[in-house]
This record gives structure tokens, sequence and C-alpha cells, in this order.
């Protein structure tokens, strides 16, 4: 039975199934049609009914596969719950069964299982996911997800559809015209690919849908002269650097989306291989000295990302090479038989997680000070800074508590990602583990084995002094800290955009003087 020709008396027998008497699938199915039921009829008692059964079937012995199916079905209970209770929408900043949904998604998406399920069952997951985050302001993430998803289908209609949504939403918040333009420009592409004949419709969604992504596009297409856009673009214009060693280095940051350039969130091209992202003219007080202190900030940011990208780059680089580096002749070490990974190349991975990781720290200290949150140095942190005195009892800082700036909203769930002893649960269900990691790398003892030698036999030659990880494991870790770090430099950025935005919108008529900025050029980099 689909769940849209279903009725109440339907909803009851769901509720008492005899889950006992039915296998895993049909169980999961069972459920599955439960939760959307629930959700059409607005029915409360049927959704904690569906939260019984979930934990019900989860202590069983399930399949990997099955297992992301069951953490699938409780995200889309946890969105049934938020709509039958009538919770608040995106741009309230704290939703606590939001960041459970999420949570769940993140957890069926990471899980071994995901592999082993049907394409469509993949990408309605990760276009679950996607809506999820741009909902939040995550809208980098979101239009990765979104990307993932289209590579397993390419005519997967809601990817295709919410793409089109998080880039138009994307390109308002860009401070940047030409960005502006190009992300439009994909905009419209996305959502008119939802008309093209084969497009694939995971589920009878109503006329109103199609109709929205299609006049989404209409909109667009009526206010830009795209064809000129589309003509003027040309993603190959520049080169990608000097040598084989820059070109081979831009290529590969290029194709993982890791310059902070929101071009490269839609082109993998030498166009997009250039870090250009500034923060926007700030507006200061007459009696204040100098150049803000922020712009220095977002400076040094900006440059430490640089080398930990680099870090990372040549730790993957050279781990192909069949050579010892000069620096690793003469370090005398034991040989402790667990396949241990030494070298200046593992050194540099372990510099990149390092650097990426503090990297997020300085965004909660750049938002302390921009926004005048007047939280004490010692409480600062990207998790914690939101909160009053850095107090997550104290509840959201008053700042925030109405306001209205989609990128912080982004920096603010994406701190979220991250685990502190002292905070509320987090939406990423590796977050606990990228903490460990990030404190054995400081203080304690971070074994690290050659990726095809990660076993529980090196995990034990830790004892308790330290824990043990693959180098394939701990680089695929780094990366996804520098793409967060990449992700929150750009929302902030944005955010600061749209801060100044609001100043002037809200000043009063008066002169107001410019502070000219000039760039650091490359020649000075010595």
């Amino acid at each position: 039975m689909k769940a849209d020709r279903m009725s109440s008396d339907d909803l009851e027998r769901l509720m008492r199934a005899p889950l006992k008497r039915m296998s895993d699938d049909k169980a999961l199915d069972s459920v599955g049609t439960l939760i959307d039921l629930a959700s059409d009829l607005g029915s409360k008692p049927a959704v904690i009914r569906a939260f019984e059964q979930l934990r019900l079937i989860e202590r069983r012995d399930l399949t990997p596969a099955n297992r992301v199916i069951l953490h699938y079905f409780r995200a889309n209970a946890w969105q049934a719950k938020r709509i039958v209770t009538n919770t608040p929408g995106p741009r309230v900043w704290e939703q606590p069964d939001r960041e459970k949904q999420i949570f769940e998604l993140l957890r069926a998406s990471y899980s071994d299982g995901f592999n082993d399920l049907d394409p469509v069952r993949q990408c309605q997951i990760l276009t679950n996911l996607g809506i999820q985050l741009n909902d939040v302001g995550r809208f980098i993430e979101a239009v990765e997800l979104w990307d993932r998803a289209l590579a397993i289908l390419p005519n997967f209609a809601m990817a295709l559809g919410s793409r089109g949504t998080g880039l138009k939403f994307y390109a308002l918040a860009s401070a940047d015209r030409y960005d502006q333009e190009i992300l439009l420009l994909h905009a419209e592409r996305s959502f008119m690919a939802t008309t093209a004949p084969g497009t694939l419709w995971d589920a009878p969604y109503p006329l109103s849908t199609r109709r929205y992504f299609k006049e989404r596009g209409r909109e667009i297409a009526d206010r830009l002269d795209l064809e000129a856009i589309a003509r003027d673009f040309d993603p190959e214009r520049t080169d990608l650097g000097r040598n084989r060693t820059e070109r081979d280095y831009r290529d590969w940051c290029v194709k993982r989306r890791l310059f902070i350039n929101p071009l490269n969130d839609v082109v993998d091209a030498p166009v997009a291989a250039e870090d250009y992202l500034m923060l926007p003219p700030l507006t200061v007080s007459h009696d204040i000295p100098g150049m803000p202190p922020v712009i220095g900030l977002f400076n040094q940011m900006k440059q430490e990302y640089a080398f930990a990208r680099l870090m990372l780059f040549e730790s993957v680089a050279e781990a192909g090479e069949d050579r010892v580096h000069f620096a690793d002749r003469r370090v005398r070490l034991y040989n402790t038989l667990d396949y241990p990974s030494y070298s200046m190349s593992t050194e540099k991975m372990r510099t990149a997680f390092r650097l990426a990781y503090g990297l997020l720290d300085k965004v909660g200290y750049f938002i302390n000070d921009y926004w005048k949150l007047g939280t004490p140095i010692h409480r600062v942190g990207f998790r914690s800074v939101w909160y009053t005195d850095g107090d997550v009892r104290q509840g959201l800082h008053d700042r925030f508590v109405t306001y209205e700036n989609w990128p912080l909203l982004g920096l603010f769930w994406l701190s979220k990602d991250l685990f502190e002893e002292k905070m509320q649960q987090v939406t990423n269900p590796d977050a606990r583990e990228i903490f460990i990691l990030r404190n054995h790398l400081e203080h304690k003892y971070l074994h690290i084995t050659q990726g095809w030698a990660a076993t529980p036999a090196s995990e034990r030659s830790t004892g308790d002094l330290g824990i043990s990880i693959g180098s394939d494991a701990f680089v695929a870790k780094a990366l996804r800290l520098l793409k967060l770090a990449r992700a929150a430099m750009i929302y902030l950025a944005l955010a600061v955009h749209r801060e100044e935005r609001l100043k002037g919108e809200g000043r009063e008529p008066t002169i107001v003087a410019e502070m000219p900025l000039t760039h650091f050029e490359d020649r000075w980099k010595r």
C-alpha cells in the first residue's frame, strides 16, 4: 500500500503491526510507511509508536544495509515529529529535533552499509541531508551532498531541484556580483533539469513541487541574460600554475572543493583554483585607530588554511612515492612490529589535522570580537561562543535570538559538528572521535599505522597510552576537517558581508569615511 492512498484505519493497523513475526525487511517497510502516514495525517501518537517500533527493530542483528535504513527512518520520524508538533522553521537557531534528524542522516550516510543500498535510497538519504543542512544555512555542504546524489543518479529530481534552491540562496548571500551570476546560472540549470524527459521522481510528489522548481528557474532566466553569462564564463580561462608540482597541487585541491572561492562549489576548473574570497569593507568607529584586528586575523586564518591544505596534499602525494625524505634519514626509531607509519609525510598529515581543527577555534574568536559579544576570552571557543558568557546553560546570546543572518546561522550549525565535554549533543556521529584524535595528537599518543595494516593488533600496541588509526582513515578525517574549515571561512566572510549591509540599511544619514584596503602582493610573501 502507498502512504498517499492510506487512511486512519490503515494507520491503526500499522501501529499494531506484529513486528516480531516479520522479517527485518518487512518490519522496516512497515515502520517506514507508518512514519509517512503519521506525518501526512498529523498523528502524534503514531509518531511516538514509530519511535518505539524503531527501538524494537534496532535490537535485532541487522545487516549493515538495514541498519542504515533504520537510521534513515529514524531521521524521518524526527521530521514527522517536527511536523505534527508545529516546530518553528529554520530561522529559529536552536532546534533539538532537527539536530537529531541531521545526526541520524549523517549516521546513515557514514555507515559501512550505505554503499549496499539501492541507488534510489542512497540518493534519498543524501538529498534529505542536504535539504536539512541548507535549511539551517549550511548551503556549501548541502550542494556537495546533492552533487554526490547526482553522481549516483544524474536524473534524480529532488536532488536537482534542491540543488537549484541551495545555489539560488548561496548566490543571494554572496558579496561578489560575478559569483552571484555564475551561481544563479547553475541554479537555473538545476531547476530546469527537473523538467527534462526521464527525470526520476522517487515518489508521487504533488504537481506543486514540480511547478515550484520550474517557476524558480524561469524567475532567474527572466532576470538575467543567462546566455551572455554562459558565453562569457570560461572555466579554463587561466592555468593551474607555473610548473608540474603547482599544477598537480591546484588540480588536487580544486577537485576536492578546497579553495576559499564560491565558484569551487560549482566547477572544478582552473577559474576556481584560487582563494580570492575576502572580507567586505568594514564599518568602524572613527575613534578606533589603525586597521580593525579582525582583518589581520582573517588573513592569518586564510594563510594557515592554505598551509594545512598544502601539508595534506604533500602527505598524500608523497605516500605514493617510492623514496625516503632526506629529513627522515638518520632518525633512528624502533620497529614496533605493527607496521607503524613514521615519516615526514605522516607528520604533514598530522599538521594538516591540527591546523584545520585550530582554525575553527579562531572563528570563535573572530565572532566574539566582530559581533561584540563580550564573552571572556578564556571562555571563547567555536562551539561555545554563541551562548551568553560562553555557557550553554545560560542559553543563546541575546545578539542571535532574532538575528537574520543565514550564513552566520550556518556557522552556528556547523559548530554543532564538533564535540566539547561541556556542550550538548552534536549533529555529527564522528564528532567525539575527531575530538579524541585531536586530544591525542596534542597531548597523548596517536599511533598511525600504514593504511593497509590497521588491525586490532595495532590498536592493542598503544595500551593505555593512546589510540591507533590507519593512515588512510586519518587522511579522510583530516580532509573532512579541512572541508569544515573551508566552509566555516566562507560562511564567516558572507556573514560579515550580511552584517555590513544591515549596518548600512540601519544607519542614519551621515558622512562615512572609508579606509582603503590594498592586497598583499604574492611577491611580498617571503
